[in-house]
């Protein structure tokens, strides 16, 4: 009796624990997790801060810079002063403080700001771009893991109700009033459908280690997803016409914008490759002091009594430089194109992928409306000839076929209610709703 007692509380222990095991995910979840973890989305981040860094020197260019330097020297050696061959030992020091500012340089500061501006917005789209793919991401594999869910379920279904027929016609032979060849129909109907529940149980697990990976968790033991509420039929049906919807993309789009940003950053890197075929004017000013041991007077004193100031006013004509000013040009001219090009591409990548959703979801509606109707229609068919055939007034085959013909059409209802939800989550999400 003890080690009676002693097993049923070990089996609801072991039951408990693998209750409190279950880990149930919202979409909402898995989303955050993904963005928060994936490495493209951080390599972005440390991008972004990389352009901030370089928008920021950008602003420090028009300032002059300031360096305060100290030259120590020594001298050692024999001069001849007044025909007499001298020995000398001499220590010099020159402490400076000095500052240069660029006056004028055909503005390629300017340029330089707003190409550093333009690429800062290039990288911060970029980045939110990312976190859209990864959303997307997820949601295409949360909702693939949620319909092998429900074939699973269907086919769970479909499993057990064979079974049962198959456990009712043999209890007709015991008793004499069954048929064999039906039995052994049975037989090969639940076999084949073992076979499909295990691979539709294989595609549930590659589907869900899929999404698992996205969001980078571990161990897909014991996660579930939380399913979405795909019953009400105004979500199912209605939704905007295309061109509102393309509008909102387009004007929404942050891969579109980083394009956008990225070819003008391209375009003010060519003015200011283009302002190295100008003049430059510059402003240089020092402030220095003088010892040397050949005076007699000390250090301090020196110091003290030997300021110099300098100025000088530098202007620099380019004239010839190997070409090296022209060969800039082409090559940010290059770049610009280029950066044209992806803006272009951009753009029709942005429409196309609109365009495909936007069909997809209009089909997936028109399916779910014949798809409902159809299933409908067949499960009550099923329905009437299964009585039919529990009573014998009909074949084998026709059974059949009217549940695998119920049993699709399921299938394909259920499909196309995800999939609606699919493209209306992924449209919205590139609207910015």
């Amino acid at each position: 009796m003890r080690k009676f007692i002693f097993g049923i509380l070990l089996t609801i222990g072991f039951a408990l624990v693998a209750q409190d095991s279950v880990r149930v995910l919202t979409l909402e979840e898995c989303i955050d997790m993904a963005v928060s973890r994936n490495l493209t989305v951080k390599q972005n981040q440390n991008n972004l801060f990389g352009a901030q860094s370089n928008k920021k020197q950008a602003y420090f260019n028009f300032l002059p810079n300031l360096n305060a330097n100290l030259n120590h020297s020594y001298s050692d050696g024999s001069d001849i002063i007044a025909g007499d061959v001298i020995a000398f030992t001499s220590w010099n020091a020159r402490p400076n403080i000095s500052s240069n500012l660029t006056v004028f340089n055909a503005f390629a500061n300017h340029h330089l700001l707003n190409r550093r501006k333009h690429e800062f917005e290039a990288s911060r789209y970029q980045l939110e771009n990312s976190k859209l793919t990864i959303k997307a991401t997820v949601i295409r594999n949360y909702l693939n893991v949620l319909v092998d869910t429900e074939n699973v379920r269907i086919s769970d279904q479909r499993l057990e109700f064979l079974e049962e027929q198959l456990e009712r016609e043999k209890k007709r032979v015991s008793v004499g009033v069954g048929n064999l060849e039906t039995v052994y129909n049975f037989q090969s109907q639940v076999a084949n459908e073992k076979l499909n529940n295990v691979n539709l149980k294989n595609q549930y697990q590659s589907d869900l280690l899929s999404l698992l990976q996205s969001i980078q968790i571990e161990s897909y033991q014991g996660v579930r997803l939380q399913p979405l509420d795909v019953e009400d039929l105004d979500i199912l049906i209605d939704y905007d016409d295309y061109d509102q919807v393309l509008n909102e993309i387009l004007s929404y789009s942050f891969m579109l914008k980083s394009a956008e940003e990225s070819e003008l950053a391209a375009q003010s890197q060519l003015k200011q490759a283009r302002s190295g075929r100008y003049p430059t004017l510059s402003l240089f000013g020092q402030h220095a002091r003088n010892y040397t041991s050949q005076n007699d007077i000390d250090y301090t004193e020196q110091i003290k009594d030997t300021p110099t100031n300098f100025a000088q006013l530098t202007l620099q004509v380019p004239i010839f430089n190997r070409y090296q000013t022209q060969n800039n040009i082409d090559n940010t001219k290059v770049t610009m194109m280029n950066a044209q090009l992806q803006a272009d591409q951009a753009m029709l990548d942005v429409t196309n992928a609109a365009q495909r959703d936007y069909l997809d979801l209009v089909s997936a509606q028109t399916s779910y409306q014949t798809a409902q109707e159809n299933y409908e229609a067949l499960n009550q068919t099923f329905e009437f000839i299964k009585k039919r055939f529990e009573t014998g007034n009909t074949d084998f085959y026709s059974y059949l076929e009217s549940l695998n013909n119920k049993n699709r059409a399921e299938a394909q209802l259920i499909n196309a209610k995800y999939t609606i939800v699919l493209r209306k989550r992924i449209l919205d999400l590139y609207r910015g709703k």
